[in-house]
């Protein structure tokens, strides 16, 4: 049982969440670090545990609409990182910032196509995207213990003091202060750590004081700038768990499991082709595990180094994992950066550092020929052997977007034709397709009263299709599509299709 603070638990989640919303690295930190600052210099009173757990995650939700926003925008963290400075109640600002940061390098069409594309759609889209983030960033936060006071500041987390934010248009002292404080703390801890930046953010602060931002809260960032940025050059991650506040949580910090099937559920809603993969790659690894005698230490590492494998995905683009045609070297080598992303996050990570190289060790390859290493040795443990068979199995039984999912009996031949060119490990292989490949499943009992069709409606929400392809792909209207939606959505208690996907994969339902 670790003994790892709150703090210590989370941080390598927000370090996944700063990839993942394409914030500089180390800005939630930083947002942390400001909004304490701030709120111990503000005349309100203001929950230090809620400032500093809600700054950690506050884009908890980001994975959610990677999909949709690529789908419809092209490339999800161009355009976060593009729209980051705009003024997103300003169709002017906007139009600006697409026109400067979307399809840099590309031939000047394809830039304008993105830029029309985007004008056209974000007025309907945006608001539906910012609600969706919150609604799942609010269900994980609950899973995680976290308690109501966190919960609102991740609801409240693309608001504005003047109302024009979403997704429920609060405005002025309708939002909590922690989540005015932390608006315009994000600012200038992103900034902070771009050439010129702070001096942006000031101006940026400025200019919409009373509008975006808290009247009050800018004048205490300028009136204490050089004290609030005092030390930022310093050991962040230091200084930040030295500050850690103590809050009441209703999950038990000894609890690795509720930690890293939160994580796992976070990184597998980024793209409709991975949700429920890694849930479904910790227990091929742990029965595999079990089925080759290994002692329960090593099955208990497989199963939860199966559920953190993928942490790194979210640091690459939808652009690349959702494209249906072949990658180009370049994407293939962008791609390839996620294994190596996810082991630097594990090992700034207290409770998971020992399980650092075991987890991205999952596209390694006994003879040499995987990612990121390119070497048999960081693969040569037994249990990393294991974990490598158990991904590509579970990869290989559900849809990408290249190809259609397999069965298992084709699933089980690529394995062992991989096992016999000496790719994968033959024993693992066995392991793997032994534990539980070739066992039929009984259906699961549905939950909630919801009936056969609403699960197959659930199932291909949860793979990203809209309602028109929901029901080109069952042969029924789109006016009944949106009535057994109307009817799943209640039954489950849920009103965005993020969290409808978070519950199939809660529920065993995929």
């Amino acid at each position: 049982m670790s003994d790892a603070t709150l703090a210590e638990w989370l941080l390598p989640l927000s370090l996944a969440t700063d990839a993942g919303a394409a914030l500089p690295p180390g800005t939630a930190s930083r947002t942390a670090l400001l909004g304490l600052r701030v709120a111990e210099r503000w005349n309100v009173n203001v929950d230090r545990g809620e400032v500093y757990f809600g700054a950690l995650l506050r884009h908890l939700g980001c994975t959610s609409t990677a999909a949709s926003e690529t789908r419809i925008m092209g490339d999800e963290h161009e355009l976060r990182s593009s729209l980051a400075l705009s003024d997103a109640a300003s169709p002017a600002s906007m139009f600006k910032a697409a026109r400067r940061g979307f399809g840099a390098g590309k031939p000047l069409r394809e830039r304008a196509r993105r830029v029309a594309r985007f004008l056209a759609f974000a007025p309907r889209e945006v608001p539906r995207i910012f609600s969706d983030r919150c609604d799942v960033a609010v269900h994980l936060a609950a899973r995680l213990g976290l308690p109501p006071g966190v919960q609102r500041i991740l609801d409240e987390a693309y608001e504005r003091y003047d109302g024009k934010g979403a997704p429920a248009g609060k405005k002025g002292e309708e939002l909590c202060p922690a989540a005015r404080i932390l608006a315009a703390a994000e600012l200038v801890a992103m900034c902070s750590q771009l050439p010129g930046g702070l001096s942006i953010a000031r101006d940026i602060l400025v200019h919409r004081k009373g509008t975006q931002f808290d009247p009050d809260v800018v004048s205490l960032f300028t009136t204490h700038w050089s004290e609030l940025l005092a030390q930022f050059d310093g050991d962040v991650r230091a200084m930040l768990l030295e500050r850690e506040p103590t809050i009441t949580v209703s999950v038990h910090l000894g609890d690795e499991d509720a930690f890293a099937t939160a994580f796992a559920d976070f990184v597998d809603l980024k793209s409709p082709f991975t949700v429920g993969h890694s849930r479904m790659v910790s227990v091929l690894a742990e029965d595999a595990a079990r089925e080759l005698g290994l002692p329960e230490s090593d099955r208990k590492r497989l199963a939860t180094a199966g559920l953190l494998h993928d942490l790194g995905r979210v640091s690459i683009s939808n652009a690349i994992w959702d494209k249906p045609g072949p990658l180009t070297d370049g994407e293939r080598d962008a791609m390839r950066a996620h294994a190596s992303f996810t082991e630097r996050i594990l090992q700034a990570s207290k409770p998971w550092k020992n399980l650092a190289l075991l987890a991205a060790s999952d596209h390694e390859r006994v003879d040499g020929s995987g990612y990121p290493r390119m070497s048999p040795a960081p693969n040569a443990g037994l249990p990393a052997r294991i974990l490598a068979a158990a991904d590509v199995l579970a990869a290989l039984v559900a849809p990408r977007p290249h190809r259609a999912a397999l069965g298992i009996e084709d699933a089980a031949r690529v394995l062992r034709e991989e096992a016999g060119r000496g790719r994968l490990d033959r024993a693992a292989v066995d392991a793997v397709l032994a534990s539980q490949g070739f066992r039929s499943k009984e259906r699961p009992r549905l939950p909630a009263g919801m009936s056969e069709r609403e699960l197959v409606v659930l199932r291909l929400l949860a793979r990203g299709l809209t309602d028109k392809e929901i029901a080109s792909e069952l042969r029924i209207s789109h006016r009944t599509v949106h009535h057994h939606n109307q009817s799943l959505f209640q039954k489950i208690g849920v009103s965005t299709r993020g969290a409808a996907a978070l519950f199939a994969v809660e529920h065993g339902l995929l």
